[in-house]
């Protein structure tokens, strides 16, 4: 196996275990805590605040994860982020507001660091002929956690109630967490330098709205891997921290960004529906019957097969159903998107994402089958989305990776806080509204920068 390929599989492995652990809690975590929240001094939509402080966080420290990645290598960087996440999830043996809300603060810190560092380690490791080929792997590996969690949530929930189970659900999801931590330790490092003053002042000159061109490599086995770093702070590794803190305010104002957040912010407010606001809205649906427990645990394994479904034919099988070409992926992703948010509108009451209730949505009589069929078509457009976006910055920024996907993941947070702040207040008719409104926006967007990519290339862009 190519010394790339292994890498990128340890990679996948890695965030597997961790996500396999943190995604199938983000799905329970809602409904956990609106059940035990008197009991741990906390309220009913604790859930969804701690989700928004996440989320805040997560916001605020992506303009300090690309420094950060810059300083400790991608692999390191993605080592305290690990670390971050399982310290979130061991709090929940000791279940209080306090604890909650802090390690919330914390774990949105790790968020954007490992995600940043992600996404530098994918670029470093990036050839034209592979690119596709190693998101889908790592897309695919990564959301085949969500079929791990869910499969788990069956047997613990075959036993006893989902709320009543959760203190050996965050048990387990600690240990699985943990065992993630311990496989990227085992990542071969890639370097993500700092740059010097002189750097710094020769990249100034290259942001504006002509940004950044497309890779083009003579041999497309040449591995772009960006400067090696020093160890430790240095006089010149301080000049570089600050260097790339101010390079990603630079990047963040040129035009094609400016396009691309509109594309950020639709992956956020989509990621918080899918992932809190409808498995909490199944779980209040009374008319769904008493097991609304195992209901969610099936949604989160049709999710999980939908993104694995989309990452390998739109990550490693690109060539073959779209010849590489992005944008009719995300025209399909969006496509399914509406199909999803108009299913949705029939099967589900308008007030669940606000309150348990026994009402009935369009259809008289909630079906269990059309509501789990909608999170296989959530998870597919999902991934129709994520693979594009991470293949666009890795071919557009593969210079400045580590600050362009700190930018994709500010605007992804930033959105996620803004909607799991509503997501406990605005009724779900509502929601799908401006999720349409926001993904017409980013469909709009996705193909303007891609066109233009796409003839800087001298490539179709459908």
């Amino acid at each position: 196996m190519e010394s790339d390929l292994r890498a990128i599989c340890l990679l996948g492995l890695g965030f597997m275990f961790i996500f396999s652990a943190f995604n199938s809690q983000g799905f329970i975590e809602i409904a956990v805590l609106r059940d035990k929240g008197h009991d741990a001094g906390t309220s009913e939509k604790s859930g969804y605040y701690s989700l928004g402080i996440i989320y805040a966080s997560f916001t605020v420290s992506n303009f300090l994860a690309s420094p950060i990645v810059v300083s400790l290598g991608s692999k390191n960087a993605m080592i305290l982020g690990a670390f971050c996440y399982l310290s979130f999830l061991l709090g929940f043996l000791w279940l209080n507001s306090f604890l909650l809300y802090l390690l919330s603060a914390v774990v949105g810190f790790g968020a954007a660091v490992i995600w940043t560092g992600n996404g530098a380690y994918l670029t470093a490791y990036a050839r034209p002929d592979t690119n596709a080929r190693n998101i889908g792997i790592m897309w695919a590996m990564l959301q085949s956690s969500l079929i791990i969690g869910s499969l788990f949530m069956f047997v613990i929930l075959h036993h006893g109630a989902l709320v009543e189970s959760f203190q050996v659900l965050y048990t387990v999801f600690s240990i699985v967490c943990a065992t993630g931590l311990g496989v990227l330790f085992f990542l071969p490092k890639v370097q993500i330098g700092p740059i010097d003053s002189q750097v710094l002042r020769e990249e100034r000159e290259h942001f504006d709205d002509e940004d950044i061109e497309p890779y083009h490599a003579d041999d497309s086995n040449t591995i772009r891997v960006r400067r090696d770093s020093s160890s430790g702070l240095s006089d010149e590794g301080a000049i570089g921290f600050w260097a790339d803190f101010t390079r990603t305010f630079l990047l963040m104002k040129t035009r094609k960004m400016l396009y691309l957040a509109s594309v950020f912010i639709f992956s956020g407010l989509e990621l918080t529906f899918f992932s809190g606001v409808y498995t909490g809205c199944l779980a209040a649906t009374k008319a769904l019957g008493e097991s609304t427990g195992l209901i969610v645990a099936f949604t989160v394994l049709l999710l999980g097969c939908g993104q694995i479904m989309g990452g390998l034919v739109f990550g490693i099988c690109s060539q073959r159903f779209v010849h590489g070409k992005r944008f009719p992926v995300i025209a399909l992703g969006f496509i399914v998107h509406l199909l999803a948010f108009f299913l949705t509108v029939l099967n589900i009451p308008m007030e669940a994402p606000i309150h348990p209730t026994s009402s009935s949505a369009w259809m008289e009589n909630p079906s269990v089958m059309l509501a789990v069929f909608c999170g296989f078509l959530l998870g597919f457009a999902d991934s129709c989305w994520n693979t594009q976006i991470y293949s666009l910055l890795g071919e557009i920024y593969w210079r400045n990776s580590s600050a362009a996907f700190a930018i994709f993941k500010f605007y992804q947070s930033l959105a996620a806080c803004v909607s799991f702040v509503y997501g406990s207040m605005f009724l779900l008719h509502i929601q799908l509204i401006l999720l349409t409104v926001s993904g017409t926006v980013a469909t709009w967007a996705f193909f303007v920068v891609e066109k233009e990519v796409a003839e800087a290339t001298n490539r179709p862009v459908d």
